[in-house]
Order: structure tokens, then sequence, then C-alpha cells
């Protein structure tokens, strides 16, 4: 298996006051993932068929990690969103 891979580290802003916050958010992938296309149709009762389809991506769950070591900085993940972090200075 191979290593998630780090495509960027962006922060919103790049200069910070002291108490000030930023979002940063860590952008990556897993390169073993693969892509499943489904399709589906549905026929009405004078044969008019209706298709559908939808990719779905397969892959290890990755989980994000931002560290600092200025002990006055806090790094609050977003539950929500995966790779997403508010520091504050």
């Amino acid at each position: 298996m191979a290593a998630p891979i780090i495509r960027s580290i962006t922060a919103a802003k790049s200069t910070l006051q002291p108490g000030e916050s930023t979002l940063v958010t860590v952008d990556a992938f897993d390169p073993d993932a693969r892509t499943v296309t489904l399709s589906g149709a549905v026929t009405d009762a004078g044969g008019t068929v209706s298709t559908v389809s939808t990719t779905l991506t397969v892959g290890d769950p990755i989980s994000y990690e931002l560290t600092s070591s200025d002990p006055a900085v806090t790094i609050v993940a977003d539950p929500q969103m995966p790779g997403r972090f508010t520091v504050t200075v």
C-alpha cells in the first residue's frame, strides 16, 4: 500500500496578530483509491428508458494531523471537514 500524498497545506491568512485565527487546509489523497461507476435505469410502461450513473471512490480512510512546535499556538480540527483546522496564535 502506498503512503497518502499531500498536495498542499494552505492558510487562509499567512500573517496573524496575537489572538487572531486562520483556517488551514490540508489537501491529501490516497493513491491506492480506485473509482467505481454505478449505472441505473428506469423503464416506464411505454418502454421509455431513463438512465443515470454516479461514481464512487473506494480508498483507505486517511486521517489528518496538524501540529506546531510553539506551545502558544492552538489548533482545532474541524470535525465536519477532515483536513481543515482553525489555528489561533
